[in-house]
């Protein structure tokens, strides 16, 4: 009987600590939302920009790939999460020590475009968006995260890819 009592006490002490540990890591996750000011903004960035691309044939796609480049590599305690650029938000991919990228699928080379509004049936009216030079950036630093808005996104040329792949001189 008394190793019963020992073993339920033991469990009940046991769950509580993990739940206790559970609502203090909650607690920590706290949203930080900042303006962009070169002096505030906890991540080194060198440069913001994004890059249309669009697919050369009807229904191939299109997106934008928003790019971050950083003066130097992140401290191990922060962490870029997401970025959101205009109506778009995705998920931020490392790629080197100093450079991330965000691939965004746009529906642009799927929408139906006809003087016609009936055959345009289905297509979706973009939500709303920032300005065409804004983005927002979350990250977490030491279990808090950011959101911060950033200005001055520069766009880079429209990378439009070939409808099929060059033909063989070869007879």
């Amino acid at each position: 009987m008394y190793k019963c009592i020992s073993w339920f006490i033991s469990f009940i002490s046991i769950i509580s600590c993990n739940s206790t540990k559970e609502r203090v890591a909650h607690q920590e996750k706290v949203v930080v939302i900042q303006e962009n000011n070169s002096q505030d903004t906890l991540l080194p960035i060198k440069e913001l920009y994004y890059q249309k691309w669009v697919a050369g044939i009807k229904g191939g796609g299109s997106g934008i790939d928003f790019y971050i480049e950083l003066k130097e590599a992140l401290n191990k305690d922060i962490f870029l999460e997401n970025v959101r650029y205009d109506v778009y938000d995705a998920i931020i991919e490392k790629i080197s020590e100093t450079s991330y990228v965000a691939h965004m699928r746009t529906p642009l080379n799927d929408m139906i475009l006809d003087e016609n509004p009936q055959k345009e049936y289905g297509n979706q009216a973009p939500a709303t968006k920032l300005k065409t030079n804004e983005a927002i950036i979350t990250f977490t630093v030491n279990n808090k995260r950011i959101v911060q808005k950033f200005e001055n996104v520069k766009e880079k040329e429209l990378l439009a890819y070939p409808s099929m792949k060059p033909k063989n001189n070869e007879e």
